[in-house]
């Protein structure tokens, strides 16, 4: 029987921030990157751009094993929180896949795009170079809890995969 994610879908093709969960001799660490979701394939695929002397990107176990999560802005209202927190691994993309992953992304983010091929300025131009030096990489879900309290209070539903 096939797993109904069509919610988690739109929540996650809704947001654009992922926050990955690290830890490494200097201790816990979490950082905020953009995504992109990929939700052809069950559950779905997220794919975010860094560069492999981050942090975040360093401190990653030889598994790849990392904690992610995704959250809605609060407006103001309990009813409206909603989010993800995902248990998976985080991989750097082959280079085979690198291609269609930066046509994804760029899609979603043209202006870091504009940043890599035509910066304006010459803190754009920094920013760009970075951009351009980075990898692609893809955090696959093992376990999902999806929390949204425009169903119920504290309404949860996980998936372990």
């Amino acid at each position: 029987m096939s797993k109904d994610f069509s919610r988690l879908h739109k929540f996650v093709e809704s947001e654009s921030v992922l926050t990955i969960a690290t830890a490494d001799a200097c201790g816990s660490w979490s950082a905020p990157v953009l995504y992109v979701a990929d939700t052809s394939a069950e559950p779905f695929t997220l794919y975010f751009l860094s560069s492999a002397n981050s942090r975040h990107v360093k401190s990653l176990p030889v598994d790849g094993a990392a904690a992610v999560s995704i959250y809605s802005d609060y407006d103001g209202n309990w009813q409206s929180i909603c989010g993800a927190q995902i248990n998976g691994t985080i991989a750097q993309v082959t280079e085979q896949e690198r291609g269609a992953v930066a046509d994804r992304y760029f899609a979603r983010f043209p202006e870091i795009k504009t940043l890599i091929d035509n910066p304006q300025t010459k803190q754009e131009e920094l920013i760009g170079a970075a951009f351009g030096r980075s990898n692609f990489f893809r955090v696959s879900p093992s376990f999902i809890r999806f929390t949204n309290n425009g169903d119920s209070f504290a309404g949860r539903t996980e998936w372990q995969l």
